[in-house]
């Protein structure tokens, strides 16, 4: 019987063997023998020993705890691992469980939120939050014998540092650091910081670096300034070493919900030629963009271009050095209302010219009021559109001046068998006052302009189901032809060039839609696909004077027959000439591992002579595990030359990455009598990312 108790004491005592109480926390002990020692106040654990309380639990093969300082000694296989899931491994440690400090020599730290490792002889533990490590490794790369402590480990990449400081989710300080690749030595640095709290925080980002043959080396050095949780101000400064310096600012904001915006301001000082101080140019640019929801009261939204020098942002056309394919920066500002059926508009816009020599004769629109009221019910069908347009148009020299513009309409849509019909009858009563500046004279005009309006509208549907029970399930064809009139009567309207007016129109319109939807089954679930889709737009005015009965048509059309195949097209077709006044077409074929783009954009003026013709494609695909490899230029038909080609490829592993971006740009340059001439610029970026640590990323 006294026998049968002994057994009985050591089963219990294995499985748990007491709780003592250190600094208002329980620490407990499970092993497979536990003993105590009550002169020393001491406990004695021998195998699967585990020591833990609320905050830690430690794991070895040999554990002592002292009661009264608290303090834990671990032998083999030690394990520390606290509740937020970091881990420290080794072969021998001390841990106070009062003071949450001690060391663990042989050892590998775990740190979960940033997924780091960090090896060293000795690391030693701070504080819940803190630790040290002397003659350290540190990567996110998994490796197991890195892991595991085995000799001879080279992760893929490493950082060993002399001293590392880390604090969790906080950051990690490391002097001097030597990066290694395997085994390999590549970088030097006197120190570094890393920031390990994902929250935002004030501080230098990674740099940014590249190499063009116009510009020199590229450095940008991103500065990151925190002013809180929803705004913050990110500083670009760079330097480009043939061509100048700047900097770039960034603040971004989102003071509300429904309220965001960011601005952006570059000033850029450059030196022509290089190392010279001759022909400085100061550019500055300034963009800045705000949507806000103000519920019940409105939208209000601007966006805002300014340049300092209208040779900033001009955009050549490189058959004529003398022209401008972007003739205007536009900056505006709006406030929309509505309730119901009311609206209520106000905007402005403001235009720089970058052509002309100064922004004198520029027409700017400040400010435009409209309101009204849409889709009125006044009596069953019947239907009141109005809207009232008051315009104030300003310029310095040429005319300037207001107009107002009412414009109402009456609608009675109904349906007569299978057809929708909606006649609609307006006017549009014009008043406008002007002078020509300098001149104060004044002068003003009005006009009254009818308008009657009637479309007819159908829609056909025929459906082709089949018999399948997994894969394709038939076809939905659906027909919708609308043929609409318009009818605008000849009136007087000899207003300023900044009055909108209604010209003489008699017009027809057949619009014909033609779509195919497509049914698929997979493992009982249904999924549908537009396949198809065709728009041919065809018109006719009897005002105008085409001297052919069928004036140009409009085309639109996109195929999506597989989820890896997509074909759209959109023209315009002039019969009488027998060609395309202007076309846009593009194909995509692609899947997860490959893919390739191609388009082609072409268009005419108004004598049907060619001013543009080019192609663009774009070929990529991943032909080894992470590698993705891709290859594009912008070719010019019309004037024969590539204004931009790009290849590159970018290798990602778990843990890290390394890109580069090839490029041979063309683009405009001014001279120093005003001409522009255009010049080739070839270069790279690159791009670096060691998981955890830090990532240097192409250009911004």
């Amino acid at each position: 019987m006294y026998r049968l108790k002994i057994v009985a004491f050591v089963i219990i005592a294995s499985l748990y063997c007491f709780t003592a109480k250190a600094q208002e926390t329980y620490v407990h002990i499970k092993a497979s023998h536990v003993s105590y020692n009550k002169k020393l106040s001491t406990y004695y654990a021998y195998g699967n020993c585990t020591i833990y309380d609320v905050n830690y639990v430690l794991k070895a093969d040999k554990v002592s705890y002292n009661e009264k300082n608290s303090e834990a000694e671990a032998k083999g296989h030690v394990f520390i691992k606290d509740k937020a899931g970091n881990w420290i491994r080794g072969s021998y440690a001390i841990f106070n469980y009062s003071t949450y400090s001690g060391y663990i020599d042989n050892a590998v730290l775990f740190i979960k939120s940033n997924h780091l490792y960090a090896r060293a002889k000795r690391i030693i533990v701070l504080s819940k939050e803190r630790y040290f490590i002397k003659k350290g490794a540190i990567t996110s790369c998994y490796c197991p014998d890195f892991v595991n402590l085995k000799g001879g480990a080279h992760p893929k990449w490493t950082i060993e540092a002399w001293n590392t400081y880390i604090v969790k989710d906080r950051f990690l300080n490391a002097y001097p650091v030597i990066m290694k690749v395997r085994s390999v030595p590549v970088f030097f640095f006197p120190f570094f910081h890393r920031n390990l709290n994902k929250k935002r925080k004030t501080g230098f980002l990674m740099p940014q670096m590249g190499l063009s043959s116009y510009y020199g080396f590229k450095y940008i050095q991103p500065f990151f300034l925190n002013l809180g949780p929803s705004q913050d101000i990110t500083f670009y400064p760079f330097i480009y070493t043939k061509r100048g310096r700047g900097i770039r600012s960034q603040y971004r904001f989102w003071w509300t919900k429904y309220s965001k915006g960011k601005w952006d301001i570059t000033v850029y000082k450059e030196k022509i030629p290089y190392l010279t101080s001759a022909h400085r140019i100061t550019r500055v640019n300034l963009k800045a963009k705000q949507y806000a929801d103000l519920g019940r009261y409105g939208y209000f939204t601007y966006d805002v271009n300014i340049v300092n020098n209208r040779n900033n942002l001009r955009v050549i056309d490189m058959s004529n050095i003398e022209t401008s394919s972007d003739r205007y920066t536009t900056s505006k500002a709006s406030y929309y209302l509505n309730y119901k059926e009311y609206f209520f508009n106000a905007y402005a816009q403001f235009y720089q010219d970058l052509i002309s020599q100064n922004n004198r004769a520029t027409l700017q629109e400040m400010p435009v009021v409209k309101f009204g009221v849409i889709n009125k019910k006044i009596y069953r069908n019947l239907t009141l559109d109005f809207k009232q347009t008051i315009s104030n148009d300003f310029r310095i020299e040429g005319k300037r001046g207001f107009y107002t513009d009412s414009t109402g309409f009456l609608s009675y849509p109904f349906k007569l068998s299978h057809f929708s019909i909606t006649p609609k009858i307006g006017a549009h009563q014009i008043y406008s006052r002007w002078r020509i500046a300098p001149d104060s004279k004044d002068y003003t005009r009005r006009a009254f302009v009818p308008e009657y309006d009637l479309s007819l509208s159908t829609s056909l549907y025929g459906i082709f189901l089949t018999d399948n029970e997994q894969g394709f399930g038939g076809l939905k064809h659906t027909i919708k032809p609308t043929l609409s009139y318009q009818y605008i009567p000849e009136r007087n309207q000899e207003f300023p060039d900044f009055v909108s007016v209604y010209s003489k129109t008699n017009k027809i319109t057949l619009d014909l839609e033609n779509i195919l939807t497509a049914k698929y089954v997979d493992n009982g679930k249904t999924s549908y696909r537009q396949i198809f889709y065709n728009r041919i737009t065809a018109y006719y005015d009897f005002a105008k004077e085409y001297h052919t009965p069928f004036p140009p048509i409009y085309e639109e059309t996109t195929i999506k027959p597989f989820d890896f195949l997509k074909f759209t097209s959109k023209a315009h077709y002039f019969f009488k000439k027998h060609l395309f006044l202007d076309s846009s077409e593009s194909m995509d074929i692609g899947n997860k591992k490959v893919g390739f783009t191609v388009s082609y954009n072409m268009s005419r003026d108004s004598d049907y002579n060619l001013n543009d013709e080019s192609v663009n494609a774009k070929v990529y695909g991943y032909p080894l595990g992470g590698l993705y490899v891709y290859a594009s230029f912008e070719r010019s038909l019309h004037y024969s030359y590539y204004p931009s080609r790009k290849f590159g490829f970018m290798y990602s592993e778990d843990c890290w990455g390394v890109g580069l971006d090839f490029y041979l740009t063309r683009s405009p340059e001014e001279q120093d009598d005003g001409r522009y001439q255009t010049r080739l610029d070839r270069g790279f970026w690159l791009t670096l990312n060691l998981t955890g640590l830090f990532s240097i990323k192409r250009e911004y």
